[in-house]
């Protein structure tokens, strides 16, 4: 009796691990999927006169993209913006999301959200006006313009590979 009970507790353990990274993965892909969905072509400002593209991806090494983003919740109707300015960061296999409530943020602290661990790349494509898929995007001629779909890919060590594409216009 005491072997069937300690392979019951083994196998509901290993059922919970399996249901925890499985509430991990699609927490995560709500969280992406509604922030693509609310993409807006509004650059943020670098400093005094630069300006970063409303969607950059592939740029620099600080971020796997950032971007902005309508539909930042205000229940206390504090003055502020409803825009908000998005960057995930593959760091370690694990996906964070920063955001700040300011879309021109220079030297602002980020609000940091674990989303995923145990990933193997987290990677996007960028479909441009002209139906090309685009791996990087956010160049100066592209500053305000947001392109017609994304796709993002992850790799994980336990669901292996997944692929959403997500229409912006």
């Amino acid at each position: 009796a005491y072997g069937g009970l300690a392979n019951m507790l083994k196998s509901n353990e290993a059922t919970e691990v399996y249901d925890q990274d499985l509430k991990l993965l699609q927490r995560t892909m709500m969280f992406v999927e509604r922030d693509f969905r609310q993409l807006v072509p509004r650059p943020s400002r670098v400093g005094y006169s630069t300006l970063a593209a409303a969607l950059t991806s592939g740029l620099d090494a600080e971020g796997v993209v950032e971007f902005t983003r309508a539909g930042n919740p205000n229940p206390a109707n504090q003055l502020r913006s409803s825009l908000q300015r998005v960057r995930y960061v593959l760091d370690e296999k694990k996906l964070l999301r920063n955001s700040w409530n300011l879309v021109d943020h220079e030297g602002g602290e980020a609000v940091v959200m674990p989303l995923l661990t145990k990933l193997e790349s987290f990677t996007f494509r960028f479909l441009d006006a002209d139906n090309e898929w685009q791996e990087n995007w956010g160049a100066n001629e592209q500053i305000a313009i947001l392109p017609k779909a994304i796709e993002f890919t992850v790799e994980h060590e336990r669901w292996g590979k997944i692929v959403r594409i997500i229409p912006v216009q």
